[in-house]
């Protein structure tokens, strides 16, 4: 009876060594996918800000000159935000590709070992 217990032991630890790179990979898909989504909530956020800023500007404006000069500094704070979302952008997308870069070299160091095990 203990002889089927560790084969089944062993196949069941082979299973979860042949999958582990693959939910590995799937953990950090989740993470970049949180960490994009919240990054796509945060500038929707800005542009909603900007846009209610612009609605208030046509609102409230005296005159042409005015509502103009008002545009314009509303789209200069808005290209500092933006340009601000774009570096944070650059920022996730290079972590996300490390990590899947990490990943994939243990997942193929793992393979090579077994590989080399195996011959």
């Amino acid at each position: 009876m203990s002889n089927s217990d560790s084969g089944s032991g062993a196949a069941f630890d082979s299973l979860k060594n042949a999958w582990a790179p693959a939910l590995r990979a799937q953990q950090e898909a989740l993470k970049a996918i949180e960490s994009f989504g919240r990054f796509q909530a945060g500038l929707a956020g800005d542009y909603m800000d900007w846009t209610m800023a612009q609605a208030k500007a046509n609102l409230s404006a005296g005159s042409a000159t005015d509502l103009a000069a008002v545009q314009t500094a509303l789209a200069g704070q808005f290209g500092e935000k933006f340009k601000a979302r774009v570096q944070e952008y650059v920022g996730l997308a290079t972590a996300a590709q490390a990590s899947f870069n990490q990943v994939l070299g243990e997942a193929t160091a793992g393979v090579a070992s077994t590989f080399k095990k195996s011959t």
